[in-house]
């Protein structure tokens, strides 16, 4: 990894203990809640007008929330094998593995992007953490162990009352580094994005709560993990069933 990109990487990684000290709520700041938008009132406008279509898609973009309360019930291993396929796999397998594709866009074509599976709650498979193996679209079992207070430490407690299961994406940067140098790291966030919005529509669509999570204990993961210095966390995913 360049050196510049794992001092940004330092820089900006969370630690609960320095990261982690929100303010109560009479103390939260006005710009810390208001929303904002940008608007250019001199210039033209041009109305648009989307058609009100009615479909499967549709309710899902409408109902697609961070959902943060989760019951105490395992998790249907089918809808996690629906999310992690539908969020990251590879759509045509039969094709040479040069040429095959996947459900989210990636600069160049790197995927530096790893999935690993934290099972806290989920029916019909061990409690313990996962590697997602896009390749042959099977989860490899890398340890077996209640994870639970772990990823309590490890995620923070606002999510983890019924101890949710748990996605994390990883970049392995020189994957991209070889074609895109410094630009390497933007677009391992970019590609990110991409399959965290895949991750919570597929969750929708499962009738499963998601919820996206920026800070973590990236030493902890990496930890966790068992993974080198070329591979860096960078977001993770709640999932667990909801009362709605």
């Amino acid at each position: 990894m360049l050196k510049e990109i794992r001092e940004f990487y330092e820089r900006t990684k969370f630690d609960f203990s320095k990261n982690f000290n929100p303010p109560s709520e009479e103390e939260t700041p006005f710009n810390w809640v208001k929303i904002f938008f940008k608007r250019y009132p001199r210039m033209p406008i041009v109305e648009l007008m989307p058609e009100a279509k009615d479909g499967e898609y549709k309710r899902i973009l409408f109902q697609r929330e961070s959902k943060r309360d989760y019951e105490d019930r395992g998790v249907p291993f089918k809808k996690i094998s629906n999310v992690l396929y539908y969020s990251a796999g590879i759509h045509n397998p039969s094709a040479p593995p040069d040429n095959t594709r996947r459900f989210y866009p990636s600069g160049g074509a790197r995927f530096p992007i790893e999935l690993y599976y934290i099972s806290n709650n989920t029916e019909n498979l061990d409690a313990g953490l996962y590697h997602y193996d896009v390749k042959g679209n099977k989860l490899e079992y890398l340890l077996r162990k209640d994870l639970r207070e772990e990823s309590s430490q490890l995620f923070g407690r606002e999510v983890n009352a019924n101890h949710p299961n748990y996605i994390i994406l990883t970049s392995v940067v020189n994957r991209s580094e070889v074609k895109y140098g410094f630009n390497a790291y933007r677009f391992s966030l970019i590609e990110c994005g991409h399959i965290g919005q895949n991750i919570y529509l597929s969750s929708q669509q499962e009738g499963l709560g998601c919820c996206a999570l920026g800070g973590f204990d990236n030493d902890g993961i990496t930890k966790l993990l068992d993974i080198t210095k070329e591979e860096i966390p960078l977001y993770a995913f709640s999932l667990g069933l909801t009362s709605r």
